[in-house]
């Protein structure tokens, strides 16, 4: 009897797999969807804001534009992904500015968007230098998919450390390479050279910060950033 149940239960697998294969062919046109970027967290949406200009005036962003501090309604931010329409309240007084994000950053503990001088003084920022703000996304740019080729989704990481001696990098990299598999160091040119020590590549928001935890209970205390 035995037997024969399980008998039924092949033959019955096998016919709902001939019916989606035959159901699959039989369509000419795949519609491939842009995947959905993963959730912000509402700590990125919500902390300090601060400018920059020189001397990254006229580099290239993260994003690969050239940066226009003085003309351009831009703003860096860790996780959000380029080209993301954000709207920047400033908590003391209330003023707004839109700005799009097309560069990583800020790097500096407590603080969640880096903005340009122009989209800065909207707000009122620029006398004070940094001023608490609230974080509401308006749009994301919808991905273009030339070909049925799967996209990449985004890549996070946990960054550590941030030294002015590539020695000192290279001293905590060796140590973290012992239990972490991907351990990179990112060198940011400027007045003074900074680099950066990373760890991870993880897929989404949620098991960075998992990782971030792990580190923190080694006294590893890092914030996560989004690589790509």
């Amino acid at each position: 009897m035995r037997l024969c149940y399980y008998s039924y239960v092949r033959r019955l697998s096998f016919l709902v797999c001939a019916v989606v294969l035959f159901s699959a062919c039989g369509h000419k046109k795949i519609q491939v969807k842009a995947p959905q970027s993963g959730p912000v967290s509402s700590k990125d949406l919500e902390g300090l804001a601060s400018y920059y200009a020189e001397p990254y005036h006229g580099r290239r962003t993260a994003s690969g534009e050239i940066f226009d501090t003085y003309q351009g309604m831009t703003a860096a931010h860790r996780t959000l992904p380029f080209n993301t329409l954000v709207r920047v309240t400033n908590k003391t007084n209330g003023r707004e500015v839109d700005v799009r994000i097309n560069d990583r950053g800020p790097w500096v503990e407590g603080r969640v968007i880096d903005l340009s001088v122009r989209a800065a003084r909207q707000i009122d920022l620029v006398r004070t230098g940094v001023v608490p703000v609230k974080l509401k996304v308006l749009s994301r740019e919808a991905l273009k998919v030339p070909t049925p080729s799967p996209i990449p989704g985004p890549v996070f990481a946990v960054q550590v450390g941030a030294f002015e001696d590539e020695r000192a990098a290279e001293n905590l990299k060796k140590r973290l390479e012992v239990k972490y598999a991907s351990v990179t160091i990112q060198t940011f040119p400027g007045e003074k050279t900074l680099y950066r020590v990373r760890v991870g590549r993880e897929p989404n928001l949620q098991a960075a910060e998992k990782l971030a935890s792990q580190l923190e209970k080694q006294a590893l205390k890092g914030f996560v950033v989004r690589t790509d």
